[in-house]
């Protein structure tokens, strides 16, 4: 290494129809990070994706332990490493984004769209994967538009024990609405409009 190795952590929001207090979309914020061996690399990448307002700096790290507690610490979905970057990453190779210095902007933004997308598939697939029958089966009535006493009715438990699923479902998914999880539902396959 021949210089001091630098990151940024910046989070997004999912591009989903509906919005909820605090948030622009439906999906929870997803972190990516970038990381160089010179921080001027980061800065320029990281100016490229503030342009857009879908995205905001959470945290610069300077240093190779600054910037491992920060990847720890935020833990991002996708990384954006320049070339000569020799840091290796907690993330998977198929959120790993490798790019050249020189990289056109409009190229760089569209690369880092589809590796957060990349990264959102793998993790709806796995936060899918996650839930238990018996939540599947709940979270399936409540995207049919069916209350809390109707679920509770049709699979013969109390309401509070609906309530008790529909608390594990949302944290389980990281969702923290109804309307969240009625999307996820649809979005997932669990029921049709």
């Amino acid at each position: 290494m021949t210089g001091p190795v630098a990151a940024a952590i910046l989070a997004t929001q999912g591009s989903s129809p509906l919005a909820g207090e605090g948030q622009s979309g439906g999906y929870p914020h997803e972190t990516l990070a970038i990381v160089a061996e010179r921080r001027l690399g980061v800065a320029a990448l990281t100016a490229l994706l503030l342009r857009d307002p879908a995205y905001r700096l959470v945290v610069e790290a300077r240093g190779s332990a600054e910037v491992g507690d920060a990847l720890a610490t935020h833990q991002p979905a996708v990384m954006i490493e320049a070339r000569e970057s020799p840091l290796s990453s907690p993330s998977s190779e198929a959120n790993r984004l490798q790019v050249d210095p020189d990289v056109q902007p409009e190229v760089f933004a569209s690369s880092v769209r589809a590796a957060i997308t990349r990264a959102r598939a793998a993790s709806s697939g796995s936060r899918r994967e996650r839930l238990s029958d018996r939540e599947r089966q709940i979270l399936s009535r409540i995207a049919s538009g069916r209350s809390t006493k109707e679920v509770a009715r049709d699979c013969a438990i109390s309401a509070k024990t609906v309530g008790n699923h529909v608390s594990n479902i949302c944290q389980k998914l990281n969702l923290h609405r109804r309307a969240q999880l009625v999307l996820f539902a649809l979005e997932h396959g669990f029921t049709a409009l």
